[in-house]
Formats: structure tokens, C-alpha cells, sequence
């Protein structure tokens, strides 16, 4: 399983990674303008493409990014000279605080947005959560986020529009910096878990097992919490591992948005200058986050539902 999980993760890698290069170098524009200005003679543009190897084709150069990628070499970056590996870690920290701050916001409000749409399923209380799930989910990102800097931002003056607070200078106001891209991030995925475990949580509470529950004379809050959500969590479970890619494309426009320097911003301002190499390095670490968290999720099951560690 593992050895199987591992082999897919390097085919991944491999096909986005290629697909991205190709896809880059069919973009209007060129490094070496972006690097020199629009005013710089021939014979310095075809110097620095040279020393950049911008000269070779396709194929050669996604090759020598490969063999450099497997020493562990991203290469360096065209425009700040830095390394790739040094701008990718000191973006990756706000990055992954932001997507944990998004779930865990998004799964704070929808399990109980879920529990108590099933717990009351056709009545006003389920019709008024189905109706806000469907609100939230049809709403793009950067409507909610721009909503949000209007109302918590302008208006209330609660919280910053935009900037970032690393936890190592001050906890109070990184916890301040963060609320709201993780709000606005987190409001699509909440519509999805919600509808998701109310769902999955009617279809269970109608399982025979639960009417056997109920015939021993458990209370319904036990045999909801110790019977039903678990097995009824699955899907959501699922949903969580399968979302971070939306997550991660979400990401990119709230860091966008609100001004964080995280990998998804990065990942934009590099695609404007023609920055191949730092973009390769970013999506080249997305994706093979993306595998291992799915990886995880499915040893998750076996400690949700022992059913599925027997089998």
C-alpha cells in the first residue's frame, strides 16, 4: 500500500510538474525583458539567455530542472538570485497556517451546521441551514473576502484589510492577521461539510443498529455522538483530504487579497515575471502535499471506522 501510495505520488509529480513547465513557456512575455527591461540591446538579451539556458529546448530544460530537482536542488530564481528552496520555506510557514486556520474554521462551523440540519431534517431549522449552505457555496472567494474587509475592516475597524504577523513577534496579532483570509476561505467549505454530514448522519441514524440503540434505552445525544457520527464521518473525512486542492486555489487569491507572503502569492507574482524555476518549486510542493495529506486521510479511515481496518 504504502510502496503503491509513494509510486503514484512520483507519477504525479511528474505529469503536473511537466504539464506546468510546458504551460509556462507558452505564456506571452520573456524572463530575460522582465529581468533586463523592454530597452536592453540583443546582445545582452541573447547573453542572459544563454547564461539562463533559455536557448535549449523544452524538453532539455524541464530535464536539467529534473535531474537538479532529484539532488534536491529547486535551482535559483531568475529575478531575486536567491535560491528557490530559501523563498519556498520562508513563504510554506504562513501558507500552512492559513489552509489549518480555514479547516479548522470551516470544520467548527459545519459540524454542528451538519448535526443540527440531521437532527431536524425537513424542518425550518435544516431549510434555514440548506438555504445558508447554498448561499456560502455559490459566493466566489473574492466577493466573501472583499465583503468581509468591508464590514470587519472599514466599517467596524476590527480586524486588518490586509498584512501578516508572524507568531514569533507577536501570537496576538498573527491570530488578527489571520482571522479573516481564514474566514473567507473557509466559508465555501463549510456549505460542502455541512451538506455532507447531514447527509451521511440521516442515512446512519436510520440503521438498525441505531434502532437497536434506542430500544436499549441509550440517550439520543449518546447514540448520536458515540454511534452515529463516526461512521457517518467518512465522507466528510474524504471531503477534507479531496478540498485542499481548493483550498490551495483559494489560497492563492487571499493571499493575494489580503497581502500574505505565503506560497500562493509567490506563486502569482513569479508567474508575472516569468519566474519558471520558483514556479516549478511551488508546484512541485503543493502537489506532492497534496498526495501526502490524501495519503494520510486514508490511514485516518482505519481510526475512524474499525470496519475498515479489518478489511
Amino acid at each position: 500500500m504504502i510502496a503503491g501510495r509513494l509510486l503514484r505520488l512520483v507519477v504525479v509529480l511528474l505529469v503536473v510538474t511537466f504539464l506546468s513547465y510546458a504551460l509556462l513557456s507558452l505564456l506571452p512575455g520573456d524572463t530575460v525583458t522582465q529581468i533586463l527591461g523592454p530597452g536592453a540591446s540583443e546582445e545582452a538579451r541573447a547573453q542572459l539567455r544563454s547564461e539562463l539556458g533559455l536557448d535549449d529546448p523544452l524538453l532539455v530544460r524541464y530535464g536539467v530542472w529534473l535531474g537538479d530537482l532529484v539532488t534536491g536542488d529547486f535551482g535559483t530564481s531568475f529575478v531575486s538570485r536567491l535560491p528557490v528552496a530559501e523563498e519556498l520555506a520562508a513563504r510554506l510557514p504562513v501558507t500552512i497556517e492559513l489552509l489549518v486556520a480555514a479547516q479548522l474554521v470551516a470544520l467548527g462551523l459545519a459540524v454542528p451546521m451538519g448535526i443540527t440540519a440531521a437532527r431536524n431534517a425537513g424542518r425550518w431549522i435544516d431549510q434555514t441551514l440548506t438555504t445558508l449552505s447554498f448561499a456560502l457555496l455559490s459566493t466566489p472567494v473574492f466577493v466573501s473576502g472583499v465583503l468581509l474587509i468591508l464590514v470587519f475592516a472599514v466599517k467596524w475597524q476590527l480586524l486588518p484589510a490586509t498584512g501578516w504577523t508572524p507568531i514569533s513577534l507577536d501570537l496576538g496579532w498573527n491570530i488578527t492577521s489571520v482571522v479573516l483570509p481564514a474566514l473567507t476561505l473557509a466559508f465555501a467549505q463549510v456549505a460542502v461539510y455541512a451538506r455532507l454530514l447531514r447527509t451521511d448522519l440521516i442515512a446512519t441514524l436510520q440503521e438498525d443498529y441505531i434502532t437497536l440503540a434506542r430500544a436499549r434505552g441509550l440517550s439520543p445525544r449518546r447514540i448520536l455522538w458515540r454511534h452515529a457520527l463516526r461512521p457517518s464521518a467518512i465522507t466528510l473525512i474524504t471531503a477534507i483530504g479531496l478540498n485542499l486542492g481548493a483550498l490551495i486555489g483559494g489560497a492563492v487569491i487571499v493571499e493575494t487579497l489580503f497581502g500574505l507572503p505565503g506560497i500562493g502569492r509567490l506563486i502569482v507574482d513569479s508567474i508575472f515575471s516569468r519566474d519558471y524555476l520558483t514556479v516549478q518549486g511551488g508546484v512541485v510542493l503543493i502537489s506532492a502535499g497534496y498526495v501526502l495529506i490524501n495519503f494520510a486521510v486514508d490511514l485516518v479511515y482505519a481510526a475512524v471506522d474499525p470496519r475498515i481496518r479489518r478489511a
